[in-house]
């Protein structure tokens, strides 16, 4: 039976693999616009990345990636079809029709590709990776709750043979999205492309999916301590039966075995998959501080760009503070839509006013990064792309204040829950749990290491308590 947190989990997956295609094909619209303009052919920048050759190798691509300083790992190169000429434009050419007709009626000059459009190569490739990286994490999560026929099964529902397998899911997991949305994600989704989302798709996605090696070992102190509940319960057991009439006992021990045996095993599986939920979530939250990194590094490296004249683009009645009014504008600026509510949290939680309703510019130097450039006292105005940075670095931060509400919430809908949680990281059971105690989880030492600094002057060891308003 799929939990209400597994299908918000293919939820996730599905908006953010729309969202990720539309921003893509905003991308390469943009590519084929300069590329009109330059009198420059896709042929010209293929050769480019192919050093001339008839193909791009592995070694081209990643070379090309560094220089662009794009994130990637091999798994996700593997998954990525870039090889041929053919594959090269399946990458880059925009899926509407109005822009390729565009690009077929003008004339090509072959010059070599300028700087800017391969920077927007660069960026059409990197947004693929990261699609693909989005993908595999979330089917990793669902991975380490199920097994692969499981999750396929629920992934292919087949009970109305009219109505194609990818809108039964939809319906199932009760996801009401419109038709384009639905293009865009079968799009990405409908590997042999014969316009359903079916077994044969999800299997492809799934045989890359490769949940973290943790999963094994947790799952293998899982059992170690479900096994020493089965026998303190086993123990408990033995002694209520030297204290119980022999007669009594006799009569009724098929029943309260019965009995006891059933309510363990809901008490270990609803205990697996909490204990997993709470390794997904620093996971998630690791790999999403990870991403404000890599932003925070393209923006650093911008000629146009100073942390002073980001914080004078926010602080638009010049106090020297950004407050709640200061933000809303700043956001509208930058076109991003957002309810009053995420962005008081915003403001809250890299405030260190008391009243944390406001940002100084300590503050603001931790949400933004200082200049690389030697005119980091840039004052000028910022540059369209800089611009966009800028706001794609503000949509990160809100998607992690989204997700760790969301998750933590659900987490915390039950104290039993946290009890559960805490309780097996605290293994010597005294009350409070250290940076070692979560190696029995094996998340990496800095994903734990942002947990604890999550809470207020970062303590070295954390109580029950201060776990607890953690997830409330």
């Amino acid at each position: 039976m799929f939990s209400n947190q597994s299908k918000n989990t293919i939820i996730h997956l599905i908006k953010d693999t729309v969202k990720g295609e539309k921003e893509l094909e905003n991308l390469k619209q943009s590519l084929i616009l300069q590329i009109t303009d330059s009198n420059i052919s896709y042929q010209t920048c293929f050769l480019h990345l192919a050093y001339e050759k008839d193909r791009i190798t592995r070694n081209d691509l990643e070379v090309f990636l560094q220089n662009q300083q794009i994130r990637f790992d091999q798994r996700e190169i593997s998954i990525l079809k870039y090889t041929t000429y053919q594959d090269f434009l399946d990458l880059m050419l925009p899926n509407n029709q109005i822009f390729l007709k565009q690009y077929q009626q003008k004339q090509m000059n072959y010059n070599n590709p300028t700087s800017d459009i391969l920077n927007l190569i660069g960026k059409i490739i990197g947004k693929n990776i990261e699609i693909i990286r989005k993908i595999q994490a979330y089917l990793d999560a669902l991975m380490l709750r199920y097994d692969k026929n499981t999750l396929l099964n629920f992934l292919c529902p087949k009970t109305d043979k009219n109505m194609p397998v990818f809108l039964q899911l939809l319906k199932n997991i009760d996801l009401d999205i419109s038709f384009e949305d639905v293009v865009c994600a079968m799009r990405r989704l409908d590997k042999d492309q014969d316009s359903d989302v079916n077994r044969f798709d999800w299997e492809e996605l799934v045989k890359c999916s490769k949940p973290p090696k943790s999963n094994q070992s947790s799952r293998g102190n899982l059992q170690k301590y479900i096994s020493k509940q089965q026998s303190q319960l086993s123990m408990h057991r033995s002694e209520s039966r030297q204290k119980t009439d022999q007669e009594n006992i006799n009569s009724n021990r098929n029943v309260q075995l019965k009995s006891s045996t059933k309510s363990l095993q809901k008490h270990s599986s609803l205990m697996e998959e909490q204990i997993l939920e709470f390794q997904l979530h620093l996971i998630t939250i690791g790999k999403l501080n990870e991403e404000l990194d890599q932003i925070k590094l393209e923006l650093s490296s911008r000629a146009d760009y100073s942390i002073q004249q980001a914080f004078q683009f926010f602080d638009l009645d010049v106090d020297g503070s950004i407050g709640l009014q200061d933000l809303k504008l700043g956001f509208l600026q930058l076109g991003i839509d957002v309810n009053e509510f995420i962005i008081r949290q915003l403001l809250h939680n890299y405030s260190t006013h008391h009243s944390q309703t406001q940002w100084d510019l300590n503050d603001f130097k931790c949400l933004f990064p200082d200049s690389k450039q030697s005119l980091n006292s840039y004052i000028g105005a910022f540059t369209y792309e800089t611009k966009k940075i800028i706001k794609i670095l503000i949509q990160k931060y809100l998607e992690l204040i989204r997700y760790k509400k969301e998750s933590t919430n659900q987490m915390g809908s039950d104290m039993k829950n946290i009890d559960i949680i805490f309780n097996f990281i605290d293994l010597d059971q005294d009350g409070i749990i250290t940076q070692d105690d979560f190696k029995v989880l094996d998340v990496k030492s800095k994903h734990v290491l942002l947990f604890f600094q999550s809470f207020q002057e970062y303590p070295y060891q954390i109580t029950y308590n201060q776990f607890q308003k953690y997830f409330i």
